[in-house]
């Protein structure tokens, strides 16, 4: 499980990369990531990433053969 509140390159970097390595490595079978929506983001310094843009990059990125399940949970101001 990650939780990542900084900046947009990481979050790719948690999913695309550092999860699947940990899964060839046999240390992890899923990925959880969890990241502010839009409106909490905002509120944070620039450059934050967010739920809804990451949702649509990995949509529009599509799936690739190193893929592994990760959730993406979007978390708002309470």
């Amino acid at each position: 499980m990650e939780v990542q509140f900084g900046k947009y390159a990481f979050m790719v970097y948690n999913v695309c990369a550092k999860m699947t390595i940990f899964h060839n490595l046999d240390m992890i079978d899923a990925g959880v990531e969890i990241v502010p929506v839009k409106a909490f983001a905002k509120e944070m310094s620039t450059g934050v990433s967010y739920f809804e843009q990451f949702v649509w990059d990995l949509e529009q990125r599509g799936v690739g053969d190193i893929d592994i399940p990760v959730l993406i949970l979007g978390v708002a101001k309470g």
